[in-house]
C-alpha cells in the first residue's frame, strides 16, 4: 500500500465501522424474534436469560426483563399463538436496553407494581425506581409507557407517578 492510498483506506475503514455501529442500535437485533414462553431464570434458544416479567392491560402483551452477557434489556412482547397446552409464543415488538441495576434499584410494572399514575392503576406503566430504605419510599428515576397500539416503549413524564413502598 502506498502513502497516497493509506488515507483512503483509513477513511473507508472508519466509515464502515461507523455505519455498523449506527445501523445496529442496542437491542434492535431482537425485534421480531419469536420464542416459546419460559419461566424466570431459564434461557431462550438464543442464549438470552429471562429475569421475569408481567402482563399489560391488554393481556396479549407483556414486558419482560432479559440479559445476555452484559446487555440488560426490557422486551415489549406480544402473544402471537399458543400451543396445544396453552403455552404462549411471544414476538418481540420493542426493546429498551439499560445498565445493570444498582442493588437498590427496581423496575416496577404490571400487576405487582406499587405505582399509580394520577392516583389510578396503570398496567402499561414501567417505572425505574430507587428504594430509599431509611425513608421507606421509592425515588422515581425514569418512566415509560408500553403502548400496545404502536407496539413501542414511550418515555413518559414522572409527573403524577407515585410508587408506594410496602416491605
Amino acid at each position: 500500500m502506498n502513502s497516497k492510498s493509506l488515507p483512503i483506506f483509513i477513511f473507508i475503514a472508519f466509515s464502515i465501522a461507523a455505519l455498523t455501529t449506527f445501523a445496529n442500535p442496542s437491542g434492535v437485533e431482537y425485534i421480531g424474534y419469536r420464542h416459546r414462553g419460559v419461566t424466570r431464570g431459564e434461557k431462550l434458544p438464543n442464549g438470552v436469560k429471562d429475569l421475569g416479567g408481567g402482563l399489560l392491560s391488554d393481556e396479549d402483551y407483556g414486558v419482560t426483563r432479559f440479559v445476555k452477557g452484559k446487555k440488560y434489556m426490557l422486551w415489549l412482547e406480544k402473544i402471537v399463538e399458543r400451543n396445544a397446552d396453552g403455552v404462549p409464543y411471544w414476538e418481540v415488538k420493542d426493546v429498551l436496553t439499560y445498565d445493570n441495576l444498582k442493588k437498590n434499584q427496581r423496575f416496577l410494572y404490571s400487576y405487582s407494581s406499587p405505582c399509580t399514575e394520577n392516583e389510578a392503576e396503570n398496567l402499561d406503566l414501567i417505572v425505574l425506581a430507587e428504594l430509599a430504605p431509611k425513608a421507606k419510599n421509592y425515588k422515581i428515576l425514569k418512566a415509560w409507557r408500553a403502548n400496545a397500539e404502536n407496539e413501542k416503549f414511550e418515555k413518559t413524564s414522572l409527573n403524577g407517578i407515585v410508587c408506594q413502598y410496602a416491605p
